[in-house]
This record gives structure tokens, C-alpha cells and sequence, in this order.
């Protein structure tokens, strides 16, 4: 299944499967994946680097999104912006700069509102679920917060393996991506787009061929060791998630990453952009005490790139009123809540 395109692969494991497009205010042309049912609909959001794959791949157990559109569920998974699989415009180019000139606060005020609105005109359902993995999932959670009136269309919001304001992430892999070594690199060599996608099979085919070596290097996020799972999978899920993912990005969860508040702040471009972007010198900050959708929170025990504290933060951050689910003690970790055996969780 290493070489299956998403339809390909829904297809093979007996689902009906659609592919939609929907463009931005700010003229990114999104792509979303749905495997129909007349159930309500629920929009899943990828992690960082990743695709709506993500939510397919599992070797071991049930995917997620299999699991919902097993249990009736209209699932829908959406593209963000800058990944291989949306990567047009209704103006410019991949091949410029000024495509890849966006951070998070363009994922939160663009990408989802409009994959919210898209799947709602498309339903005919006044209110929508979103779940998030990751990425996916801190990015769910500031839309919400920055947005209110995306509450009205947004009945629920699952969120997977995400921090609160402060990550204490103990990944060796999130910290690389996040390092001034890597970032000043890319600047030097003009690297747009970084874990992008590839038809070429060479890193999957090394990946499987030293899987105790491959172990080690992906073990902080996800450990067969843990939540079972065959050696033989790694290049088939390096492969397969490989999404894309700008540079800007990077360098603001870098900034997530040094903020020491328990409510993160946007992008910070600098006093004069700032000034110039929000009519502050100081980026925003997104209050999490602002969300009025009920949320769900599923954190592992044994996630690295998240760890308990982590959670814990985000947790005391969500008004009460909204908080419907909280369990970081799932025997599980970051990876696992994809790949891992034993889905029970879900």
C-alpha cells in the first residue's frame, strides 16, 4: 500500500470515497478527502508535515477515519494549505516565495473557518465535529479561541496529542525541526518547504531495511515497543506522512515553543510588521478561556512530544463549562493514537 494514492487506498478497504476542493479568502485552493454517509459529519485536521493520511495508515489496528465511517459518521479530511496534496493558488505559484509566506495564524483565520463552511454547505448540517491530531488539534482549539463565531458551527472539538500554551515537548525530532541550525540552513539554501513529499521510494526502502536504527530515531514519537506494531511499517509510514511544511511554521512553533505563558501569542513578525499585521507592536495572544464549543482532550502517558504537564496546562486553560473529556493516562503515545494496535481509545 506504500504506493496507493488516499482514494486508492480507501477504495482497496471497501469505503466510498470523494475528493473535494475549496478556496480561501486569501486564494489557497484546499483539498478534502470524504468517505460519505448520511451520519453527521465530523472534519479531521492533520498533524504537522503530514496529510489527511494520517488518518489511514494504520498497519496494526483500525485507522480513525474507518473507525468513524464505520460507526456511521460523515467523514471528512482536510489538506492544510502548503501540503503536497493542496498546493495551488488561484495566483501564485508554489515555485515563489510569496506562496509560502504564511505561519499558523493563517491555518486558524483561512484554512479551517473555510473547511468548516465548505463541509456544512456540503451536508446541509447546521453545526459540525472537528477532531485534530497534533497540529491539527492546537490549531482547532486557536481557531476557536480567536474566532467565536466559529463556535456556532462547530458542535464539538476533539483534540489529540496537543499542548496547552507552554510545550515542554521532549521529542528529539519536534526539536530538531524547531532548531536555529536547521532554520538558518534553510535560509541559506532558500529550502521553502521542508519532510515533503516524494515519489521517490529510496528513504522508505533505507528506513526498512535498519529498522532497529529507524527505532531509534522515531521511537520519542512513536515506539512499537509501546503500542505494538511491526519494524517492518516504518518506511511505509515515513513514506506515506511525509506532507510538507513551510519554514514559517517552523519558526512559530519555535516560538510556541519558547513562550513560558499559559496562553500562547500569534506569529511575532517584529514591532513594525506587527504593528503594521495586528496594530500592536506585541502579536495577540489566544485565550483558550474563549472557546465556547465543547471540547475533548486525549493526551497519552507515554507522549514525548507532549508530555502530562503539558496537558495538564491546557486542561486548566479550557473554560470547565466546555471541557466534556479529559484522559492523559491512555497507554499510549504521540504516534499511537494513529498507528497503535490497540484503538480502544477512540
Amino acid at each position: 500500500e506504500t504506493l496507493l494514492t488516499f482514494e486508492e487506498q480507501t477504495t482497496l478497504h471497501g469505503y466510498s470515497v470523494e475528493k473535494h476542493h475549496t478556496t480561501t479568502s486569501d486564494g489557497y485552493l484546499l483539498s478534502l478527502f470524504r468517505i460519505p454517509s448520511k451520519g453527521p459529519p465530523v472534519l479531521l485536521i492533520h498533524g504537522l508535515s503530514n496529510s489527511a493520511n494520517c488518518f489511514i495508515l494504520n498497519m496494526c489496528g483500525i485507522p480513525p477515519a474507518y473507525i468513524l465511517a464505520s460507526a456511521g459518521y460523515d467523514v471528512w479530511l482536510g489538506n492544510l494549505r502548503g501540503t503536497y496534496l493542496s498546493r495551488n493558488h488561484t495566483f501564485l505559484s508554489s515555485d515563489s516565495p510569496e506562496y509560502w509566506n504564511y505561519n499558523v495564524k493563517e491555518l486558524i483565520e483561512y484554512d479551517l473557518p473555510q473547511m468548516v463552511h465548505f463541509v456544512k454547505q456540503q451536508t446541509g448540517y447546521p453545526k459540525i465535529a472537528m477532531l485534530g491530531h497534533s497540529q491539527g488539534a492546537i490549531a482547532v482549539l486557536m481557531a476557536l479561541a480567536r474566532q467565536p463565531d466559529l463556535s456556532e458551527e462547530v458542535s464539538l472539538a476533539v483534540v489529540i496529542g496537543t499542548p496547552g500554551g507552554v510545550s515542554t515537548t521532549r521529542s528529539y525530532y519536534i526539536r530538531f525541526l524547531l532548531s536555529p541550525l536547521l532554520h538558518n540552513f534553510c535560509w541559506a539554501t532558500s529550502t521553502r518547504v521542508l519532510s515533503d513529499w516524494s515519489d521517490d521510494l529510496f528513504f522508505a526502502k533505507f528506513v526498512s531495511a535498519f529498522p532497529k536504527f529507524s527505532h531509534w530515531i522515531i521511537q520519542d514519537l512513536y515506539d512499537i515497543k509501546i503500542v505494538g506494531g511491526d519494524p517492518l511499517h516504518y518506511g511505509y509510514y515515513m513514506h506515506r506522512l511525509r506532507g510538507g511544511v513551510n519554514l514559517q511554521t517552523l519558526l512559530y512553533w519555535k516560538q510556541y515553543y519558547n513562550n513560558k505563558l499559559q496562553n500562547p501569542k500569534l506569529y511575532d513578525f517584529g514591532k513594525e510588521t506587527n504593528l503594521e499585521v495586528y496594530g500592536s507592536t506585541e502579536p495577540p495572544t489566544v485565550d483558550f478561556k474563549d472557546i465556547q464549543t465543547k471540547v475533548a482532550i486525549f493526551n497519552g502517558k507515554y507522549d514525548k512530544a507532549v508530555p502530562k504537564e503539558d496537558s495538564e496546562l491546557l486542561k486548566k486553560s479550557i473554560n470547565p463549562k466546555y471541557l466534556v473529556h479529559y484522559n492523559d493516562e491512555y497507554e499510549i503515545d504521540h504516534g499511537g493514537f494513529l498507528f497503535g494496535c490497540n484503538m480502544s481509545y477512540f
